[in-house]
């Protein structure tokens, strides 16, 4: 109750303060500007859409291991980790493909994305990121199939020089961690005019095993406790290179063309049922799992062409061809210690989209299509446990994870309105057709009998409202249908999964949806701004893996029991609130806060339930100082309250105390010093009261008591 009644204190404080604020006095905030929700650039404030919205000093500030843990204590999101080198986001109480996640306007969800937690998020450079924008709502009139909790855009720097005369630009940047043993280096440069600019940069990171708070525990499967101790194994390597280039002829047109590239040469260590040291462990399970192991990699390849002044008819117009490739390698020692298993499976998405403007009168018309097509490749071996032969071979086939060969086309065209019907009141309306094949190869060509060709043709629909109470203060409201075509992963992703369950594949999935609406008040001067936003959402035909007892028998179950298959089963209603404000109470102090609450029930084979990893109440409050033109200090403490609301999979992963996951607090400090226009340097408090705890659904505990130092200059 203590914790209740202080969040509610903070969502008062994160919304009422700034509107209290004084207008007159004398110090700015600089208001962010996003990008996602109408893809064009406009401020926050002037929007109907929800928007969060993290810039690249925050991120820095902030040190993230992987990038969604820079929205960790942000309005609207929640971060769960289920292992180092993986991490996401929950959006109003939805996760991994119900989120769409875009990299500079590409998607980056693809055909084996999956709706519960993924490492395919943490493949993108945290130290490479200039704003995190996360638009809150099934906004998918522009942006398509899996935006239905939301829409995650993350933009990466573009080096740009103001003269004609050529400039460069260095960048260094070292970071050191205790609590994982994190060591971080990054360097890059860029070079040009006002016309042409060349950049790259090269990041390494390695990590050591965690330092957990208090009496943690050790990841053995066991739960075995000890005090102080570091769990193991925790500790990977991860490369990144990016390079990016930048051509303006003259005023009216810009092409961009960028490379990206991420892997994990020592691969993370796999966190699974069997392997995270959970409060249910799995008796009889090895207490050494080091060579449980993911080996992933991105590729990302961007051609951007880019009008920035008007052309015949059209205000803007931007075209993007772009190629992603994500491998998801694994390696498996299985759980009876008699095999080892390798698996190999590449997504390769290739992506052409276009978008265009066009302003009459009062309103605004945006307009665009995009094509996708994702093509998987998958293997997998299986070798005898101590290496010796099988079946008078060395290696023998297995049934791939996804159907080698698979493919899924999406084609999508979309129409949106901006309409001023008075300064005071803006009408946003949209709607998207969006048609998606997906086909499964079968025998021969496939190592699985079932095969075929799904179509489904699917829309999406929004009506924004902001009508300005005061120059200061706008009411919005927004109404969105949103939906998720199945997946390569939904239709037939197969082989062991957890609680010891055979997956089979059903290749008659259809769409899911989701109508959601919200309202709420937005705030907005010179000195402070805050966001007050209540939301209600119907999940419909969601797809769910059910009951092994259930699937038992049917078409291509070939197992004796245990088997399980994804339906078009459950129904879920998730409302909520989301506020957050930052106020500037002096020209060198300010405070930030933030207030989430989620609650989310479903509905499947007749039973209701909560709803599924939904996140706890959670909060945090930040007090940025400036007692010297050169040094800032900043304490801070986020905070979650206990969920206890679990279902059936929930009580099932030993990852989640059967009572729940309780309740926590974690202090932090940090203190920056910036001498000189070149140096800065950056020192971190982290959990100093060296709490133990688990972010809710997560797979390993929380970072204990450490300190850290980053370095970094910027030469010109």
């Amino acid at each position: 109750m203590l914790f209740v009644r202080s969040a509610v204190s903070l969502a008062v404080a994160a919304f009422c303060l700034p509107v209290l604020a004084d207008d007159a006095a004398p110090t700015a905030l600089l208001e962010p500007v996003q990008v996602t929700a109408t893809r064009t650039a406009e401020s926050t404030f002037d929007v109907p859409q929800p928007v969060t919205v993290v810039g690249r000093e925050e991120i820095a500030n902030r040190t993230p291991q992987v990038l969604a843990e820079a929205l960790r204590g942000e309005a609207g999101v929640f971060f769960q980790q289920t292992a180092p080198g993986q991490g996401m986001v929950i959006v109003r109480g939805l996760k991994g493909s119900e989120v769409l996640h875009l990299v500079d306007g590409f998607r980056l969800n693809n055909a084996f994305f999956r709706t519960a937690p993924s490492q395919y998020v943490a493949l993108i450079d945290p130290w490479n990121v200039e704003q995190l924008e996360v638009l809150r709502g099934p906004y998918a009139t522009y942006y398509g199939s899996d935006a239905m909790g939301g829409v995650v855009q993350i933009t990466t720097p573009e080096e740009r020089f103001a003269s004609d005369a050529p400039q460069y630009r260095t960048r260094a940047l070292l970071h050191y961690q205790s609590a994982d043993l994190t060591k971080v280096g990054r360097l890059s440069h860029a070079i040009g005019n006002k016309h042409l600019s060349v950049a790259g940069g090269i990041t390494t990171a390695d990590y050591g095993n965690r330092l957990v708070g208090g009496a943690g525990q050790i990841a053995d499967g066991r739960g075995n406790i000890s005090f102080g101790d570091r769990v193991g194994p925790t500790d990977y390597t991860a490369r990144s290179y990016d390079f990016k280039t930048l051509w303006t002829p003259n005023a009216a047109h810009e092409l961009m063309l960028q490379v990206q590239y991420f892997n994990t040469p020592s691969g993370i260590p796999r966190y699974s049922t069997e392997l995270v040291p959970g409060f249910n462990p799995i008796s009889g399970t090895n207490p050494s799992r080091a060579d449980a192991q993911y080996y992933n990699a991105r590729e990302f390849y961007q051609l951007r062409y880019r009008a920035t002044a008007p052309i015949a008819f059209l205000d803007t117009f931007e075209a993007q061809l772009g190629r992603q490739v994500i491998d998801d390698d694994r390696f498996d020692l299985q759980r009876n210690l008699t095999r080892r298993e390798t698996e190999k499976s590449r997504s390769t998405l290739d992506g052409l989209t276009l978008a265009a403007s066009t302003g009459l009168g009062a309103v605004t018309l945006k307009y665009g299509a995009e094509l996708y097509r994702d093509e998987v490749e998958s293997r997998r071996v299986r070798q005898d446990g101590t290496g010796a032969p099988v079946v008078n071979s060395p290696t023998t086939a297995f049934k791939s994870r996804y159907p080698n060969g698979a493919s899924t086309d999406n084609l999508g065209a979309y129409l949106g309105a901006e309409w001023a019907l008075s300064p005071r009141v803006r009408v946003d309306l949209g709607g998207r057709i969006n048609d998606t094949k997906t086909k499964l190869p079968a025998a021969p060509e496939s190592d699985r009998p079932i095969g075929g060709t799904l179509n489904n043709t699917d829309y999406s629909a929004q009506a924004g409202l902001r009508v300005a109470l005061t120059p200061t203060l706008a009411w919005v409201s927004n109404a969105g249908r949103g939906y998720r075509a199945p997946n390569i992963f939904d239709l037939a992703a197969t082989g062991d999964r957890a609680q010891n369950r055979v997956v089979v594949a059903n290749p008659d999935l259809k769409p899911e949806s989701l109508v959601s609406v919200d309202t709420g008040f937005k705030f907005g001067n010179r000195k402070a701004q805050a966001e007050l936003v209540g939301f209600y959402s119907r999940y419909r035909d969601r797809i769910t893996l059910i009951n092994p007892a259930v699937a038992n028998g049917e078409q291509g179950c070939t197992e004796a029991a245990g088997c399980a298959q994804n339906r078009n089963i459950t129904k879920a209603t998730y409302y909520g609130v989301e506020s957050g404000g930052q106020l500037a109470l002096a020209s060198n102090l300010s405070l930030k806060a933030s207030v989430n609450y989620t609650w989310g029930e479903q509905k499947n084979n007749g039973s209701t339930q909560p709803g599924n990893r939904v996140p706890p109440l959670n909060a945090s409050l930040a007090m940025r100082w400036q007692p010297l033109p050169t040094v800032e200090v900043e304490p801070s403490i986020w905070a979650n309250g206990t969920q206890d609301r679990l279902d059936d999979t929930d009580l099932a992963d030993n990852r989640i105390a059967k009572d729940g996951t309780a309740g926590f607090g974690v202090v932090n400090l940090r203190a920056g010093w910036t001498p000189n226009d070149t140096y800065r340097v950056q020192l971190f408090g982290e959990n100093l009261l060296d709490k133990s705890y688990r972010e809710h659904g997560s797979g390993i505990d929380g970072r204990g008591r450490g300190v850290g130092i980053t370095l970094s200059a910027d030469f010109k």
